[in-house]
């Protein structure tokens, strides 16, 4: 089972695929040949980000979502919703978390998977078929995990029982035979 770190790389990935040919395109349709420079004026200079006139950009998470957050007003609310834009600002944090090296439980990862999936179907990319696949193989196995703990639990809980009834039973066995041996004791005879 891939560990929530290689998880959610391979999501940022996909998201990297699917997202940057509609960024790039959005881009260009608003700003024309200057569409780079735009891009790029969201870009701090320690980035590491291609800044350099000519150089090509080359994307990933941060970029994509920093400039998708920056240009909405102008270039991307034509095209997506409020929706779309919760979900960038969302994936932004998650996205720093990530960067971080923050542990993810199940519940983040999901919607991290989750939120991945739907901006990129809102944009029409191919890969948000195979993030909703990594969505559902997660919940399989987190369904399974969670059956296999409950299961342990009944199981230990079952054989506490069944031990205790043993006990019970022994006890009740030598109460008897010392009470039939030796006669009661007198502080239970009345």
């Amino acid at each position: 089972m891939p560990s929530p770190q290689s998880r959610i790389n391979r999501a940022f990935d996909l998201l990297i695929q699917g997202l940057s040919p509609f960024v790039e395109r959005e881009l260009q349709a608003n700003y024309r040949d200057n569409w780079q420079e735009a891009a790029r004026s969201s870009f701090r200079e320690d980035r590491g980000i291609a800044i350099n006139k000519g150089e090509t950009i080359r994307w990933d998470t941060h970029s994509l979502l920093t400039v998708m957050w920056d240009q909405w007003n102008g270039v991307f609310r034509h095209k997506l919703g409020f929706l779309e834009r919760s979900l960038v600002s969302e994936l932004r944090e998650y996205r720093n978390r990530w960067a971080h090296q923050t542990q993810f439980g199940f519940e983040d990862l999901y919607r991290i998977l989750d939120d991945v999936e739907r901006l990129l179907k809102a944009v029409g990319a191919a890969e948000a078929e195979i993030v909703r696949q990594e969505r559902q193989t997660l919940m399989r196995e987190e369904v399974s995990e969670e059956l296999n703990r409950t299961s342990k639990a009944m199981l230990a809980r079952r054989n506490f029982g069944e031990t205790l009834a043993v006990y019970i039973v022994c006890a009740a066995a030598l109460s008897y035979t010392v009470i039939t041996e030796w006669g009661a004791p007198g502080w239970i005879v009345a």
